[in-house]
């Protein structure tokens, strides 16, 4: 489904808390990772603190030096990064810090896997991610490859994944996908704005991810892939969106990972 330039009404009221206060715009894919489709007057100031933090944890954390990688646009462009660090094991043991301009920069994209949403799996709801796994993705410029020294030396990713702040943010952007095409009273969000702001704890038994390798990239121009569609869960019938992020990036076999979430109850 693709939304990119799309804008869609609000309904006067935020999306996430039911405030009827100032709203402001929300993007549905985080501007910092190429998204232009927008929810007009969606989120009131206070909640917009709380998303905003998420997609700042994908672009800054996740992203990061993908997003520098291929120039991707920034709300603060004179804030780009003109160099990158990279970790460098040396054959001795030792570790080196370098730096690199963003196009020779060797960076990991490392994508969080757990498993499936609970309530898929008929489990009940838990705060625990009992299953904490990535798939890890990385280029190596042509000129490091060639070096006789790259024999002796590797590259090393450094880093943790915060898993409840990455799904929260998968949460988010599905959400808004379902409010935007199903309007915010077409569904029951069940748990998911409170989710979203933090206050619900269970994330994993709505937000997940299969486990298996993921099917090959998408052709290049589908920067982001996003699905909604009905799905039973027991007796009741359920909306699910897929999220793909960067659905064009990967390996010849395996691209991106493909992300789940329950997003409420059709009425």
């Amino acid at each position: 489904m693709d939304i990119q330039g799309q804008t869609f009404p609000g309904c006067g009221r935020c999306i996430y808390c039911g405030s009827t206060g100032p709203l402001k715009d929300e993007h549905i894919i985080p501007f910092s990772l190429g998204g232009k489709a927008v929810i007009e007057a969606a989120s009131c100031g206070e909640c917009e603190k709380v998303t905003s933090y998420l997609d700042g944890y994908l672009a800054r954390q996740i992203f990061h030096e993908y997003r520098a990688h291929v120039g991707m646009k920034s709300r603060r462009p004179k804030q780009r990064p003109t160099e990158l660090a990279a970790t460098i094991l040396k054959a001795d043991g030792t570790e080196e810090v370098r730096t690199f301009a963003p196009k020779e920069h060797p960076y990991f994209l490392i994508m969080p896997v757990w498993n499936l949403p609970g309530i898929l799996l008929n489990q009940g709801p838990t705060h625990n991610f009992e299953i904490m796994q990535a798939h890890a993705y990385w280029w190596i410029p042509e000129s490091m490859q060639k070096t006789a020294e790259m024999g002796r030396e590797q590259v090393r990713a450094t880093g943790t994944i915060n898993y409840t702040a990455f799904a929260r943010g998968i949460a988010r952007i599905s959400y808004c996908q379902a409010v935007a095409h199903l309007g915010l009273l077409g569904f029951d969000a069940m748990d998911l704005p409170a989710l979203i702001l933090g206050k619900y704890p269970y994330v994993p038994y709505y937000v997940g991810v299969p486990r298996q390798d993921p099917p090959p990239p998408l052709s290049k121009g589908h920067l982001h892939c996003i699905h909604i569609e009905p799905i039973r869960v027991g007796d009741t019938e359920h909306w699910l969106v897929s999220l793909r992020f960067f659905a064009h990036s990967g390996y010849e076999n395996h691209g991106m990972p493909i992300y789940k979430t329950i997003v409420g109850r059709r009425r």
